[in-house]
């Protein structure tokens, strides 16, 4: 995994000095979603998470987007269905990348992340955690997406925390 990383790092930093032909240079979003299935050593739970993603775009081919960022986002985790409010918040920061396919009006897109921190509210150390996503992403005027996604993530804690979420959003693109 850490070539992996090393891989996609040198592959951003060299896209950066490359001519960029896409529709925006820099987006930037705001999404928030339900986590309608997620499991840890047996146990489910429903989450709300939301959060900012931020990417550099450039032209891979004609059509076909590349964004590489960085991507923050907090989780509200919820056990036992039976009580009260929300029993934890999960922190996640990482790299994220997405892969859009540049139609005129409707953009579908993969997307995919790598948390290097990624902390419940009472951890003592940071770990890691993993997304992909797959989602549509809609002009409304110029510059400015409406976007829906289905995002599968882990975490790894001791237990693998697996979330399955819908994320709705919109993206600013610059």
């Amino acid at each position: 995994m850490k070539n992996f990383i090393r891989v996609l790092l040198l592959t951003g930093g060299l896209i950066l000095f490359i001519n960029s032909n896409s529709y925006a240079i820099v987006d930037v979003s705001a999404y928030g979603g339900f986590g309608f299935k997620g499991e840890v050593a047996g146990m489910d739970y429903k989450a709300l998470p939301y959060g900012l993603k931020v990417h550099y775009n450039t032209s891979i081919v004609p059509m076909l987007e590349m964004g590489l960022g960085v991507y923050y986002q907090e989780m509200k985790v919820k056990f036992d269905t039976l009580s009260d409010g929300w029993d934890a918040k999960r922190q996640t920061f990482g790299l994220d990348m997405n892969l859009i396919l540049a139609l005129p009006i409707i953009h579908p897109y993969g997307r995919f992340t790598y948390g290097f921190w990624d902390k419940f509210e009472d951890d003592t150390e940071n770990y890691k955690a993993w997304g992909l996503g797959a989602g549509v992403e809609l002009t409304v005027i110029p510059f400015l997406r409406l976007f829906g996604e289905y995002n599968y993530d882990v975490a790894d804690h001791g237990e693998k925390y697996k979330t399955n979420s819908i994320l709705l959003g919109l993206k600013f693109d610059f």
